[in-house]
């Protein structure tokens, strides 16, 4: 289903909960496909880790951060890059038990879990969702109990897929995001600004998102659309060598800044 007055699409009809459990909960999930989980995240750990940093700090240019949670940590590299940007107190929460015991391992705080598992007396600075909310059959209880857990003027850092981006518009049913039943909800810039604000939540700045990743990935999305193109742009760059150069791409998303409002009753 597509709402063309807020642009905001949803899967219909919705998973179950059981469904989406057991989806989340398997190992799998981070060895999957780019149909239904990740495709090589732990081998992506380098590239993954410096998208996150960029993330990060386009976060902390709009004021400092001493404590953060992560909802959907997975492994735990963003709050591993926290760590390295001198957030003091970096918390985790995800819902795949293999990926908690990972980020464990590496000597972090993370539980199992959605934001119902965050402390429930800890407020934070900052609360970071990169592809998440996407997954959230209810976004508008869920976005208040995220915003319950900010201090007052916190903020909120998105990474969601856009509905009405360019990629989006051109790929059409081959679309990259487009990963049923996994992703749920598809929104577009306005249709985030009205979830948030109906939670409390004022978005502040919103950009195209940008992933590192190597020119042998961005080719191989490329060639799902324009085939012919990426072959003829991929023998000059393995001539020179230059398929595995890790580069920012746009990847049709977008990132979104928000900010816990006093009033959160006022719309």
């Amino acid at each position: 289903m597509y709402c063309r007055q807020c642009q905001l699409g949803q899967l219909a009809p919705l998973p179950t909960e059981q469904q989406l459990a057991e989806l989340y909960g398997a190992r799998e999930y981070y060895e999957g496909t780019d149909q239904v989980g990740y495709a090589e995240y732990l081998a992506n750990a380098p590239h993954l880790r410096q998208t996150f940093g960029a993330k990060l700090r386009w976060l902390l240019r709009s004021g400092p951060v001493d404590t953060l949670a992560e909802i959907g940590c997975g492994p735990g590299y963003l709050l591993e890059s926290a760590r390295a940007l001198g957030v003091r107190d970096a918390v985790g929460v995800d819902r795949n038990p293999w990926a908690v015991e990972e980020a464990q391992r590496q000597g972090l705080d993370v539980r199992l879990g959605s934001v119902e598992a965050l402390p429930a007396d800890r407020r934070f600075d900052a609360i970071a969702m990169l592809d998440l909310l996407e997954h959230i059959t209810d976004p508008a209880p869920f976005l208040r109990a995220v915003r319950e857990r900010l201090t007052p003027g916190g903020r909120l850092l998105i990474m969601v897929p856009n509905i009405r981006s360019l990629l989006a518009r051109i790929s059409g049913r081959r679309w990259v995001s487009f990963k049923i039943p996994e992703h749920v909800v598809y929104y577009s810039r306005r249709s985030i600004q009205l979830a948030l604000t109906r939670a409390g939540l004022q978005a502040t700045a919103i950009r195209a998102a940008h992933q590192h990743v190597p020119l042998a990935f961005t080719l191989d999305r490329l060639s799902r659309l324009a085939p012919r193109l990426s072959a003829c742009v991929r023998t000059p760059l393995r001539a020179l060598g230059l398929e595995q150069r890790v580069i920012p791409v746009t990847n049709g998303s977008i990132d979104v800044l928000a900010t816990a409002r006093a009033d959160p009753d006022r719309h």
